[in-house]
């Protein structure tokens, strides 16, 4: 949900830092205050077309930047599908910089991002519901997606999802079979060549790193038979080699048992340490007694061994140890060329099998999508009536389309305003204020379903009083489900705000010469004195401010 959120250089704002909290809360204030303002930044933030007028006069920049922490799962899952991670606390930071030059730019996490990317992230965690944005609700490409989390469908889908894998795979084998006849033939005397070059070769798994090992030492072989000449020579091939003197060490050594303590253990392990120099002796010796000629001859063996590998592994893209590996997929390939017939034959009989199967699921994930359809109509239009809207009427329309990798069906969300209209696309019904209310209800019906965590509802108060807003009230608490969601209702109505867990009171004044917007988070006191003003405007009577008690008392 949103942490918080800076703006700067917006319209009447000069600076303004708001940290809304979770739960339902109620933005209020006079007409022309900046609430519209506020909204029109989180907007910004949403990806919103820019316009410079909205840049405060007399400044070049305007920025808006928000914090929003994600907890969620699944919301988690699809920022990372927009290649965007929360930060090591969970928080995501979203940027927005607007210049009067036409300039602008967006950022997640301090790194720039194209537009579209920024508008797809943000649309996961934050919701305007409004006069002019319809936003994730009346998504149509979305919509789909939200009838099978309400239909909990996820075994079928799945089940769909394999079998139409398999479906697609077997349709790619036979159109790669189907190919032209020359074509394949063509492909077929390409196949042999490699294979019998490959063949030829003969690789062994290993070869080229004990080869490129061999050439090392071959490379330096003079330098070798002379360090390891001299080395022999010190350790046992001259008068006083280290043998030798280890020998007679051992032998002075060992005529002193009895006599000193240690005698015997000290003779022991000059023992060991003559066979173990004997040893090293014997390692060395045998490259001493290496032939230079034939080494040269050795290495220009290897050397072109070497080069030919890595001809191959250029020509075919891999590394010499997956040449195994390449030869049994060109073989493969080359005995379905050549038996095509019958692996056509196959193929065409086990695509009709996948295809019943096909059917067969695709049925059963769209009788759980009809079933679900069923049952959200009811719902949405039983939240509807509760709202006082019962002419209202939201459809599900399912068509039919060809088979794709989410099944057979398309599903887009209808509203029918009133009795008798035909129903419409819910981007394109008129009323601000109606369309509000209508994600609310969604909102409230898809509570299990939707993550998204911050959601703002803009004039749905518009045409409403009396039970009617106090039943909007109660929704949006519900929608807030006990702090889980940010529901923030901008509101000119008193019973609406008084319902809310917190109360925001957006007005203007002057300072230094220039109007500037201001945001106050109100306690007890000034919510009464707040929903006294809603009430009675600039006639605060006893009356009034006692009904706005009430107001606060009426949970």
């Amino acid at each position: 949900m949103l942490q918080s959120v800076y703006i700067e250089n917006i319209a009447l704002i000069k600076r303004l830092q708001l940290e809304p909290p979770a739960g339902f809360c109620a933005f209020t204030g006079e007409t022309g205050a900046g609430k519209s303002i506020i909204i029109d930044s989180l907007g910004l933030l949403c990806g919103a077309r820019s316009d410079r007028d909205i840049i405060r006069t007399g400044e070049d920049e305007a920025l808006v930047e928000g914090i929003f922490f994600v907890d969620d799962g699944l919301t988690i899952k699809l920022l990372a599908d927009c290649e965007v991670f929360p930060e090591d606390d969970g928080t995501v930071t979203v940027t927005r910089r607007l210049s009067r030059d036409g300039r602008s730019g967006a950022k997640i996490n301090g790194r720039s991002v194209p537009l579209s990317r920024l508008k797809s992230a943000v649309s996961l965690l934050l919701s305007i519901h409004g006069q002019q944005d319809t936003q994730a609700f009346a998504d149509v490409e979305r919509q789909m997606t939200m009838l099978d989390s309400f239909a909990k469908n996820a075994a079928e889908r799945a089940d769909y999802a394999e079998k139409y894998r398999l479906y697609c795979e077997t349709k790619r084998r036979i159109d790669s079979l189907n190919t032209d006849e020359r074509e394949k033939e063509f492909k077929a005397d390409m196949l042999r060549y490699r294979i019998s070059e490959l063949k030829s070769a003969a690789v062994a798994p290993g070869e080229k790193e004990k080869l490129e090992s061999e050439r090392r030492i071959l490379a330096n072989s003079e330098k070798i038979i002379s360090n390891c000449a001299i080395a022999y020579d010190a350790l046992y091939g001259r008068e006083g080699a280290a043998a030798e003197a280890i020998q007679q060490a051992y032998g002075l050594v060992s005529a002193l048992e009895g006599i000193i303590p240690d005698a015997a253990e000290l003779a022991s392990r000059l023992e060991s340490a003559k066979y173990e120099i004997t040893d090293i002796a014997d390692g060395v010796r045998q490259y001493v007694d290496s032939d230079g000629e034939n080494a040269a001859k050795r290495l220009d063996e290897v050397e072109t061994r070497i080069e030919t590998i890595k001809k191959l592994e250029n020509k075919y893209k891999t590394e010499s140890d997956g040449f195994e590996e390449l030869l049994e997929s060109w073989q493969s390939e080359l005995d379905a060329i050549e038996h095509g017939e019958e692996e056509l034959e196959r193929l065409n009989k086990l695509l009709v099998s996948q295809t019943d199967e096909l059917v067969l699921s695709a049925a059963e994930l769209t009788r759980s999508r009809a079933e679900a359809a069923k049952r959200l109509c009811a719902r949405v239009t039983e939240e509807l009536a509760a709202l006082d809207m019962p002419a209202v009427t939201f459809y599900v329309d399912m068509s039919r389309k060809e088979f794709a990798p989410d099944g057979c069906d398309r599903a887009e969300f209808l509203i029918s305003a009133n009795k008798g209209e035909l129903p419409k696309p819910m981007a394109k019904i008129a009323s601000g204020g109606e369309l509000s209310r209508i994600m609310l209800c969604l909102k409230c019906v898809f509570a299990d379903t939707e993550s998204i965590g911050t959601l703002i509802f803009d004039e749905i108060d518009s045409g409403v009083s009396g039970s009617t807003a106090e039943k909007l009230g109660i929704r949006l608490k519900r929608a807030a489900d006990g702090g889980k969601t940010q529901v923030i209702c901008v509101t000119h109505s008193a019973i609406i705000a008084s319902k809310a867990d917190a109360h925001i009171k957006i007005s203007k004044g002057v300072v230094d010469g220039r109007t500037e917007t201001r945001v106050e988070t109100l306690d007890t006191d000034g919510r009464r004195a707040e929903l006294a003003r809603i009430i009675g405007g600039l006639d605060i009577t006893e009356a009034v401010k006692k009904a706005a008690d009430e107001l606060l008392t009426r949970k």
